[in-house]
């Protein structure tokens, strides 16, 4: 399966102005744009001690050499959880602003489907690669390989926390006390202490690390 369920798109015209420096006045708007997922190991946004940043895709410590990529320009945005960022930091093989990878080392950004094209995610929600890019990415910039547990954890809690809300969707069109909805019922009720373990976990792995 892929490592995010929806591909991100980056708006054209964010609601703030490209120009400046303040690259983190676009978080709000590529929260939403990357659908409140790291753009590169697809971790929810949405459980405490995990933290979520705006990475420049091509490097500032790289660009800014150049002059020719703006801090705040939209289109090199990412929203990333610190992990993914703080490992891939300025990592950038082509030293190329127009080359994103050269021969198996570098990226592939994140809002083309082609990413999914060398990285893949296994039914436990370990990330995988498919191609040697796709090795490199995972190993060499992001360390999925050294993140398992993390990225596992992550993946399952999310994976439960959508259940819970799909049958609570389901639930509120149902008419109290039928079967339909004692049904769903009994199947929440079973989803709810596996959550509340994977969050009891993600706490303590955080807490620790």
């Amino acid at each position: 399966m892929n490592v995010r369920d929806k591909l991100p798109v980056r708006r054209l015209n964010p609601t703030k102005s490209d120009k400046g420096k303040k690259w983190s006045k676009h978080k709000k708007d590529l929260k939403a744009d990357f659908n409140k997922h790291c753009a590169y190991c697809g971790s929810y946004d949405g459980y405490a001690k995990t933290y979520f940043e705006v990475d420049h895709f091509i490097p500032k410590d790289f660009f800014l050499k150049l002059g020719n990529i703006g801090l705040a320009q939209y289109s090199n945005l990412v929203y990333s959880c610190k992990f993914c960022n703080n490992n891939k930091l300025a990592k950038w093989p082509s030293q190329r602003e127009d080359v994103y990878h050269i021969k198996n080392k570098g990226f592939i950004d994140p809002c083309n489907s082609d990413y999914d094209n060398h990285l893949y995610r296994t039914n436990d929600g370990a990330i995988k690669w498919k191609s040697d890019l796709g090795k490199w990415m995972a190993i060499e910039a992001f360390k999925f390989d050294k993140r398992v547990d993390e990225i596992k954890l992550l993946w399952n809690l999310n994976k439960t926390r959508i259940s819970i809300e799909s049958l609570v969707d389901l639930l509120n069109e149902e008419t109290p006390r039928t079967d339909e909805y004692n049904i769903i019922i009994a199947k929440l009720n079973s989803l709810y202490p596996s959550y509340y373990a994977f969050h009891k976990e993600l706490i303590e792995y955080f807490t620790n690390i």
